[in-house]
């Protein structure tokens, strides 16, 4: 009876154990922003974010589904603008900081309702070259039942439903063409 209880004590010691290091590995992850100056983004960022106007708070780099992503802190005109930059030089968000608003917890809440009203539907023909060609080859001929622009955390989506071999597919594709998430949709099969 003591062997089994010490090894019950012991598988669930080593279960904590692994659950802990898993945490710590996944708090990890997220705190991969690291700070830069100007001098030490690609020269395309540079010149992208150059081109902003304004002065340069601070600059951050990160990386987002295996891409390097610049945020730049940048007053323009007075207000704090966050510009988001891809290692290319594509800017692919630009929001400007509103005080008041982060100040209270049900501006946040609108804020995300604000979000879902920038969901609108577009042609493929609507979306940037980039979006159009990843878009594209993604769906592999398929039938693309819709297209939406939307914007999710200051960055700019483009979402599509494509049908293949009877199934609904979500591609998500950033601005400058990156793909962002593939997974059939199980939803239809819910109903």
């Amino acid at each position: 009876m003591k062997r089994r209880y010490m090894t019950l004590v012991i598988v669930l010691a080593g279960a904590g154990i692994a659950l802990c290091i898993g945490a710590v590995a996944t708090q990890q992850l997220g705190e991969d922003e690291i700070s830069v100056s100007i001098d030490q983004v690609p020269a395309a960022v540079k010149a992208a974010l150059l081109a902003q106007g304004g002065t340069i708070n601070e600059i951050e780099m990160e990386t987002e589904n295996g891409q390097a992503i610049y945020e730049a802190e940048v007053i323009i005109d007075g207000k704090e603008v966050d510009i988001q930059v891809a290692a290319d030089g594509t800017v692919i968000g630009k929001d400007a900081d509103d005080e008041d608003e982060d100040d209270d917890a049900d501006d946040a809440d609108d804020e995300e309702d604000e979000d879902d009203e920038d969901e609108v539907q577009v042609s493929l023909a609507e979306a940037p070259e980039a979006v159009q060609a990843t878009i594209s080859k993604e769906a592999a001929g398929a039938e693309i039942k819709e297209i939406e622009k939307e914007t999710e955390n200051g960055h700019v989506i483009y979402s599509a439903e494509v049908i293949v071999g009877g199934q609904e597919v979500d591609i998500e594709v950033a601005l400058d063409g990156t793909l962002l998430n593939k997974e059939v949709d199980d939803e239809d099969d819910d109903k």
